[in-house]
């Protein structure tokens, strides 16, 4: 199909390259099936593929994964709030229940909080919340690459990314870790953690796709949908909102630059005017900005030194990088680095759309930003990876159909062929190492899953939740001792504080706050020992290591209660799978005497 001469000059004029539009209109036969929005069709398969992804994936993660050692840091966190607000409201405590929704991730906690009630009290059940991002993921897939080509690609896209270790990420790090021999629990299986990154990335996305996908119409609804969704990220994860809403700025104004025209700018205006009404309730009334500061400050500064990576510059410029194996698949991301370097080149020569522009600019853009910061994770580098895969499906599927338009229709049964046999081979894989997984490690798994149970209960049968314990670390300690005691009212016992300022708190101040409680939790070996294992930074050590002197000495007025035995740890960090110098911890709870 070709244009005219009138016809290209006034595409030129518009600021269209017209070789793009005719390459668009050649595959518009592939495409033709996209719409405006996702249809129905496609939001309830994509949830029926969602919800098999996710049901799946629990089963793994039940076998040596989050679930098989009970909810751990940081995600049970989040848990608490959720199962707060399910306790309160099914008790018609609704002033608290609100109280306790309007969280530092509110919207997260909301259906946290929904999933209780849909699917009951406990914790696989709170695991499905992972079918939000899901869904959200898949439907964004498949309706990108529908408008690029044919429905097959579409639909191979879609498994692919249903089948990513962000996605699937138990029954990816099964197979995987069986097949290297090397066990990275948090940088593996820790992506399933039920912390709200991934939800937050998948809202993002949204925004920006919203306004991308639409960018050669300033259609209203383009820019309301992208200003409801960049809210929603907000509210899913306050913390990351300032790189989330940047992004979604830049993204206004570049459309604003590719157009300038009234009406863009009329829609920009929109897109800001919701955004703020959406958002003014959490900011203003519950006073979410103030918190969010409040947080980001005291992450960035007053508890920095337990949450910095402690990196050198190199380090910083490469965390990002070397953990997209672990995000996006060690066998897929070859294929995709390569791929986006050559598309990103192809872009840069004009042979791509302005969409595809603005995705390649998003992985730019939160790959450099989240650089930034000190306190780096492997599950905020979602953004990056997110980012990546859909500039990655977006111009893969533009560029094959636009080059060969005929032959992607044809080969559209070997690609839903190719894309079968690698999902069967993926599930396959998992079951066998799920099979063959080594006794030790299920052992170390469920040896912290029957201490923190049996820990709650002996302190259940001691203290009220007007009481309150001394922590010492362990798997989500203390909020997973907390979800576990928690009363019919929503009310748990308090703890000691987790973190501390050392510029401010000392030592024997926070043996002080120990002394308040009638419980103590201390282990028997240093804490250097106790930081191979579970989280326990450096600066927090002297005033847990002060608190176990203290209560174990004669003056104290406590007395030993019980002791677990911690026997053949895996090491919290990458080891050997299976075969590992195993660490032995004691745990003892102290109660003070009567009298």
């Amino acid at each position: 199909m070709t244009l005219d001469l009138h016809s290209r000059a006034r595409l030129a004029a518009n600021g269209h390259d017209p070789r793009l539009i005719t390459r668009d209109r050649e595959s518009a036969s592939a495409g033709s099936g996209a719409r405006h929005w996702p249809g129905v069709l496609v939001i309830l398969c994509a949830g029926l593929a969602g919800a098999l992804a996710v049901a799946v994936d629990t089963w793994f993660s039940a076998q040596a994964g989050y679930l098989a050692r009970g909810p751990d840091y940081e995600g049970v966190g989040y848990l608490l709030f959720a199962r707060t607000a399910y306790v309160q409201i099914g008790h018609l405590h609704i002033t608290s229940a609100l109280h306790v929704l309007n969280s530092i991730t509110p919207l997260w906690t909301f259906l946290q909080t929904l999933q209780y009630f849909v699917v009951g009290d406990g914790t696989w059940q709170a695991f499905t919340i992972r079918l939000w991002p899901v869904v959200l993921l898949l439907i964004l897939v498949y309706w990108i690459v529908r408008a690029r080509a044919t429905r097959a690609v579409a639909i191979a896209a879609t498994v692919l990314t249903a089948l990513l270790p962000m996605v699937s990420a138990s029954v990816r790090s099964s197979s995987w870790e069986l097949f290297s021999g090397r066990a990275n629990y948090f940088e593996d299986w820790g992506l399933d953690d039920l912390r709200p990154d991934f939800f937050a990335a998948v809202l993002a996305m949204w925004s920006i796709a919203s306004l991308a996908e639409h960018h050669r119409n300033s259609r209203r609804s383009s820019y309301i949908v992208s200003a409801a969704f960049a809210a929603a990220a907000v509210l899913a994860k306050p913390s990351t909102a300032t790189f989330a809403l940047t992004a979604w700025a830049l993204t206004l104004f570049v459309l604003w630059l590719w157009r300038r025209d009234r009406a863009t700018l009329r829609n920009t205006a929109l897109a800001f005017g919701v955004l703020l009404v959406l958002l003014s309730p959490w900011a203003i009334v519950g006073r979410g900005v103030l918190a969010t500061v409040s947080r980001l400050y005291g992450a960035a500064v007053t508890y920095n030194a337990a949450y910095s990576a402690g990196l050198n510059l190199l380090e910083k410029l490469a965390y990002y990088f070397v953990r997209l194996p672990n995000q996006i698949g060690q066998v897929e991301v070859s294929v995709v680095i390569a791929g986006s370097l050559f598309l990103a080149i192809v872009a840069l020569r004009g042979g791509l759309d302005r969409a595809e522009v603005i995705y390649a600019g998003l992985a730019a853009f939160f790959y450099a930003t989240l650089t930034i910061p000190a306190n780096q994770d492997p599950n905020i580098g979602e953004y990056v990876s997110l980012s990546l895969w859909l500039f990655f499906v977006a111009a893969a599927s533009r560029y094959a159909a636009a080059k060969w338009p005929t032959r992607v229709g044809h080969a559209s049964a070997a690609i839903l062929s190719v894309v079968g046999v690698f999902a069967l081979l993926a599930y396959s894989l998992g079951a066998i190492a799920i099979a063959k997984w080594p006794d030790n490690e299920r052992s170390s798994n469920a040896q912290l899953r029957t201490v923190t149970i049996e820990l709650a209960q002996e302190l259940g049968a001691h203290l009220g939740t007007g009481g309150c314990f001394s922590y010492a670390p362990g798997p989500g300690w203390p909020a997973s001792i907390q979800y576990l005691l928690m009363d019919s009212d929503g009310k748990v016992p308090a703890s000691t504080p987790i973190d501390v300022d050392p510029h401010t708190i000392t030592v024997d101040d926070y043996v002080l706050s120990a002394k308040r409680c009638k419980a103590v939790i201390a282990y028997r070996e240093q804490f250097d020992e106790v930081a191979k294992v579970f989280f326990a930074p450096a600066v927090r050590r002297p005033y847990l290591e002060a608190v176990a002197d203290w209560v174990r000495g004669p003056a104290s007025g406590y007395s030993l209660d019980r002791t677990w035995r911690l026997t053949d740890r895996a090491p919290r960090g990458p080891h050997r799978l299976g075969q590992y110098q195993g660490i032995d911890l004691t745990v003892d709870l102290f109660l003070r005497r009567s009298g």
